[in-house]
């Protein structure tokens, strides 16, 4: 499942004329047998937004235990995501480079999300001693990069990311999660909007990592907890679109079965056009990102009710 990461090396050249130039930080892969780094790399011409997505099969000959991430990427990207095919699916494409708008098309739902990052250049995250998320040996993995370049000259693109590993012997729980959306956005024109949504959880976890996800439009974020009938106080607010503000907790967040989360996003649209959900910089997402112990493919975070009648469904 999905978890998100503090490292890299800048390295300075000089020119002709000796002004230095920065070059663009590296991040170094794991020595073999301590984990694997997976890279993409693309280019965004001058004034134009890639979501661009790559297909290729994961370095491991066995089972990698995961136990923490870190990363490497522009500064400003949107968000990058790693995905596989869901439980039981064949994705029948062959590995090599993708428009994420066509590699997509109607098949979004068929991928699970295992890790992603939005915004930070660099970073790191960290699971408990113990815990790691289990990936089998040459698992099929799409590397996903979304970017807005406003500027007037074409930017190099890269993700970076290493997947530092435990040994199976070393392993005491595994984890699971995935994001909960809200697909049924509605923002007039010229106005600020906010939207909720409520959901309780079907298993009983204990949260380790909780994310926020907007695009521009997004001016707040809250969670608060849900015990299925009454509304607590906001213990998570974020109002940068740019940082999905990854908040890992120490002692982990315990959720019993009946019990979650109320999150809403609140949008200031200042355009002419009337803003709908979808995956460009133009449209607007609210999803709720979490993490979990125990490893339980079936747990969820089930939505019950929300601001505008309609539910999600994974």
């Amino acid at each position: 499942m999905s978890v998100p990461v503090l490292f890299a090396l800048t390295l300075l050249a000089c020119t002709d004329n000796e002004d230095e130039v920065q070059e663009r930080p590296v991040l170094e892969a794991p020595d073999e047998g301590y984990g694997y780094q997976l890279t993409m790399t693309t280019t965004a011409p001058a004034y134009e937004e890639v979501w661009d997505c790559e297909i290729y099969d994961l370095p491991n000959s066995t089972t990698a235990y995961v136990n923490w991430i870190e990363f490497n990427q522009n500064e400003g990207t949107h968000h990058m995501t790693l995905s596989t095919p869901n439980i039981g699916t064949t994705i029948d494409i062959p590995n090599g480079k993708y428009d994420c708008n066509e590699l997509y098309g109607d098949s979004m739902d068929a991928w699970t999300m295992i890790y992603g990052n939005q915004g930070t250049a660099q970073g790191e995250m960290h699971l408990p001693d113990g815990v790691a998320a289990s990936l089998p040996a040459n698992l099929k993995v799409l590397h996903e990069v979304h970017y807005v370049n406003a500027t007037d000259e074409p930017v190099e693109i890269y993700s970076e990311v290493n997947a530092w590993t435990i040994l199976e012997s070393q392993v005491e729980e595994g984890i699971w999660g995935g994001s909960v959306r809200d697909e049924n956005i509605h923002i007039p024109a010229q106005s600020t909007t906010t939207e909720w949504s409520r959901c309780v959880f079907n298993r009983d976890v204990e949260i380790l990592f909780l994310a926020s996800h907007t695009h521009e439009k997004g001016v707040q974020f809250d969670i608060a907890p849900f015990d299925g009938e009454t509304v607590g106080e906001v213990f998570y607010t974020n109002d940068d679109w740019h940082d999905p503000k990854i908040v890992q907790y120490e002692d982990p967040l315990i959720v019993p079965a009946g019990e979650g989360y109320e999150w809403s996003c609140t949008w200031t649209n200042d355009t002419d056009e009337d803003v709908t959900y979808g995956s460009t910089a133009q449209d607007e997402m609210c999803n709720l990102a979490v993490v979990h112990t125990p490893f339980d493919m079936d747990a969820a975070c089930e939505v019950v009710e929300t601001s505008d009648g309609v539910l999600w469904e994974r």
